[in-house]
């Protein structure tokens, strides 16, 4: 396979990669392929991973539509089917046509979580724009908490329920270790992590961090591998009441 049919499988995987779609023989596959890039290469698939997943996180904290049932149920079953009728990715034969469909089943994904709160989304202000740190900090409802994380730093969390926001900052905070991220997680009360984003620099008190935080009642922290996880891999470096 020539370099630049690898680069282009490479690209193509970052979709289903991110969304969690692949097999674990499969992902050994893409990572192989990902160690084996050229730093430009393995730099873009690192920022589309990221951005899908970012992109997915931050529909979670508006009023999102849910897909209709019936959509979602086509979609299962169609990648039922032809996951039948497939080669894992890590067989040479039909590889090139497994990429492309993985690659158009992932799009397919984005668009109806994406899509299907759009509607919404667009007829709204951009309220994450609007909502600034000084506005959480000042806001009347808004509670502050101090607490120490594991590795020795301190987060200050000020949450305002009235903004459904926090701005979040740290001390002492060490950078992650190397080929790892720190990954803000949001928690509803009985219900699972998602994504706030990933940190792509630590946010101190002179430049906090402002979170939507939706119905969450926690904010975590946890390390996770370089672009981010669809659900958190470690356990959190520090989590933080929001009420």
């Amino acid at each position: 396979m020539s370099d630049d049919s690898r680069r282009s499988e490479l690209l193509d995987l970052a979709y289903p990669y991110a969304l969690d779609a692949l097999s674990d023989a499969d992902r050994r596959e893409v990572e192989r392929l990902l160690d084996e890039a050229d730093e430009p290469t393995a730099a873009e698939f690192r920022g589309t991973v990221r951005a899908v997943r970012e992109t997915l996180a931050s529909m979670t904290v508006i009023d999102a539509v849910p897909a209709p049932p019936n959509v979602e149920d086509a979609l299962l079953r169609a990648i039922d089917e032809q996951s039948a009728t497939v080669e894992v990715l890590s067989e040479r034969r039909g590889r090139v046509r497994r990429v492309r469909w993985l690659a158009a089943a992932a799009a397919l994904i984005v668009a109806i979580a994406v899509g299907a709160g759009v509607a919404s989304y667009l007829g709204r202000p951009d309220d994450a724009g609007q909502v600034t740190a000084q506005q959480v900090i000042t806001e009347p409802d808004t509670r502050n908490r101090v607490v120490e994380a594991a590795n020795g730093a301190t987060v200050s969390v000020f949450s305002s329920p009235g903004l459904a926001a926090a701005a979040v900052s740290f001390d002492d905070m060490p950078p992650p270790p190397p080929g790892k991220v720190y990954q803000v997680w949001l928690i509803p009360a009985g219900g699972q992590p998602y994504s706030a984003g990933v940190l792509d620099t630590v946010p101190t008190s002179d430049a906090p961090r402002v979170i939507r935080t939706g119905d969450a009642a926690q904010l975590a922290l946890s390390v996770e591998p370089e672009g981010g996880s669809a659900q958190p891999t470690t356990d959190p470096v520090v989590a933080v009441p929001l009420g």
